[in-house]
């Protein structure tokens, strides 16, 4: 027999604690283990822009724990938009998800209209192994863009060793003198990328910088003299090692300068402890990363696929 209906309502804070459970409720059923922390739904709630109350959903149903949650964003001020929708994996209630989705739609073309984007896009990611939230995608009108591949390695192993190219040096991060830098590095880096950002530097700067893990030795810069020609920031999430963003700048690719950062990364988060290191990589990026990131140790351990569509649609 089928669930009542959930009751969906705005978000609130203090619905955090509740929400965290769902979505690792949602990991475990899909890679086997809890893959969310409140600090990742912090980061989320605190973007520049984003109004809890009005871009974020609950739903409640029997009982006290949360049946779903969705979310609508604008982090790349580009016109294409993002949003995310959970259902408690245990709740039969197929119709929650298109409602959810429904809800973030909507709010979407909302913020497209209130901030001129003339051609707004939605684009929702979905693992591999999500079957359901595909097909309700593909039934809505979303079409697969892009490929990503979540990528782990062991860091209890060991760490390959990769030269620094000559002339480069890696040095870490500065908070006072080096932030506007990394902040135009990383842009220039992901100029050719197809989620290319014009996010703020103050917004990208809080969400980075503000972040609980933020730590200014897991962030560094490659420097060729005095200009910065690669960026890789990191994040140690206690039983994590996360990489956030690597960008080589277009002259200096193809010399082995990312696997050398990569490399270097690892063996400091190796020096303090840490055992594992994740990250996320578009399989169909023009530098061809794949093959740099298997060098420096890691391999694919599972795929998400991102779905668009028009928000005229």
């Amino acid at each position: 027999m089928s669930a009542a209906p959930s009751r969906i309502r705005a978000a609130s804070r203090s619905d955090l604690p509740e929400v965290v459970d769902l979505l690792n409720a949602c990991d475990v059923a899909e890679v086997g283990q809890p893959d969310t922390t409140a600090d990742d739904i912090e980061s989320d709630w605190g973007m520049e822009g984003f109004e809890l109350a009005h871009d974020a959903w609950v739903a409640t149903g029997d009982g006290r724990v949360l049946a779903g949650y969705a979310y609508v964003g604008d982090q790349f001020r580009t016109g294409e938009l993002e949003a995310d929708l959970w259902v408690r994996p245990e709740r039969e209630e197929p119709a929650l998800a298109t409602r959810l989705l429904n809800l973030a739609e909507r709010r979407g073309r909302e913020l497209a209209a209130s901030r001129g984007y003339e051609t707004p896009m939605l684009d929702v990611f979905c693992i591999g192994v999500n079957h359901a939230k595909r097909e309700l995608l593909l039934r809505r009108g979303y079409a697969l863009s892009r490929t990503v591949y979540r990528m782990s390695a062991d860091l209890g192993h060991g760490v390959v060793a990769l030269p620094v190219p000559e002339g480069i040096a890696i040095r870490a991060f500065r908070v006072d003198a080096d932030a506007r830098v990394m902040f135009d590095a990383m842009n220039e880096a992901f100029e050719d990328h197809f989620r290319q950002s014009e996010e703020p530097f103050d917004a990208w700067s809080a969400r980075l910088l503000g972040h609980a893990d933020f730590d200014a030795d897991l962030w560094f810069l490659a420097w060729d003299g005095d200009e910065a020609v690669a960026a890789l920031i990191a994040y140690d999430h206690g039983d994590l090692g996360w990489v956030k963003g690597l960008g080589v700048r277009r002259p200096w690719r193809r010399r082995g300068l990312g696997g050398a950062m990569l490399a270097h990364t690892f063996a400091a988060l190796a020096a303090r402890g840490q055992r594992r290191v994740e990250l996320g990589v578009d399989a169909e990026g023009e530098t061809q990363p794949l093959r740099m990131y298997e060098r420096a140790g890691m391999h694919v351990t599972f795929t998400y696929e991102l779905y668009a569509k028009p928000l005229g649609a």
